[in-house]
């Protein structure tokens, strides 16, 4: 695996994010040779979609990583990836994990995507019309999975997304959540309204998101569409100063994951943690696992839990089976 690391061609997104030095800097930590690393601009982000898949077929390295700069990876984070991604069938086109979002309160899908190079060229053919679709990577995807190449989301947590970022970017995604994600603001404003108290960014998203709810018109995932310009200066916010490109570690980044505490509004939300922090991820650690488990709920609990995990398992199998030969 070590030399399987420079098999990646990573495309790191960016719309001068606060953290893109940050985030270059952490993925070069992972082992990616600088050559490797692209720093897109484009936009809207249908227009990114299409750029960095072919520059990563251009590149022609097995893998293309695709990494928003507002995401900061944990330690070894790719090279776990890429383990998940060797073991799919060669028709799987994407694999992707979940990450710690500062603004949900907790894990969810997004924001890295691991993808098949050799099918790039599919993939392509699949990318929306800019306004066709809020969410067009989704979208993508879901095209190809009706195509029969499907994608793959593995219960890993690869980084954490939208901290230290700019007041700016903050109230455009904000006001972005009020149109994309309207069906969580129950969640959100939970979250918001709860971390508050101890963080101007979480006020601030509060404000964001007032101002999407404000507007009627038609959002699209472009930083520059007036809307959120004009949003940011009607609120008369004083922007941070830029953030040192050494600012986290990975260590601190795992800190992050490790300690982190969902507020009670996520729990509420999603009360079965999707990701758990102390779930294996190699042989010697399911055993450790196991055993701590036992030692925690005892023998019959034990077997309980073993037998519902068999079946849990084999339920996601012959679901998984039947949605691929299904398309």
């Amino acid at each position: 695996m070590v030399d399987q690391i420079k098999n990646v061609t990573v495309i790191i997104r960016s719309v001068d994010e606060r953290t893109e030095k940050l985030c270059q800097e952490l993925i070069v930590q992972q082992g990616i040779p600088r050559d490797n690393i692209i720093i897109l601009r484009e936009v809207p982000f249908s227009q990114a979609l299409k750029k960095g898949f072919q520059l990563g077929i251009e590149r022609g390295l097995p893998w293309t990583w695709c990494n928003d700069a507002d995401i900061l990876l944990r330690p070894n984070a790719i090279k776990t990836m890429l383990g998940f991604a060797e073991e799919q069938d060669e028709r799987v086109c994407e694999i992707q994990g979940y990450i710690l979002d500062k603004f949900f309160g907790g894990y969810r899908k997004g924001g890295i995507n691991l993808y098949r190079t050799s099918l790039l060229p599919i993939v392509l053919d699949k990318i929306p019309q800019e306004g066709v679709d809020i969410r067009p990577e989704h979208r993508t995807l879901k095209g190809m999975k009706q195509a029969g190449y499907p994608f793959m989301t593995v219960p890993y947590a690869v980084g954490i997304h939208d901290f230290d970022q700019y007041y700016k970017d903050i109230v455009r995604k904000c006001f972005v959540h009020a149109h994309k994600h309207i069906h969580c603001a129950q969640l959100l404003l939970g979250v918001w309204r709860e971390k508050a108290k101890e963080d101007v960014d979480y006020c601030v998203a509060l404000q964001g998101f007032a101002k999407g709810i404000e507007h009627h018109g038609e959002v699209f995932i472009d930083i520059h569409q007036e809307v959120y310009q004009t949003a940011f200066r009607d609120l008369q916010i004083t922007e941070k100063e830029e953030l040192a490109p050494d600012a986290y570690t990975v260590d601190h980044i795992e800190d992050i994951i490790q300690n982190w505490k969902n507020p009670a509004a996520y729990t509420e939300a999603y009360p079965e943690d999707v990701i758990h922090k102390k779930s294996p991820q190699h042989h010697s650690d399911f055993m450790s696992f196991l055993k701590g488990k036992y030692s925690e709920i005892g023998l019959l609990r034990f077997f309980v839990f073993l037998l519902g995990s068999a079946f849990s398992f084999c339920g996601r199998l012959l679901k998984d089976i039947s949605e691929f030969t299904s398309n």
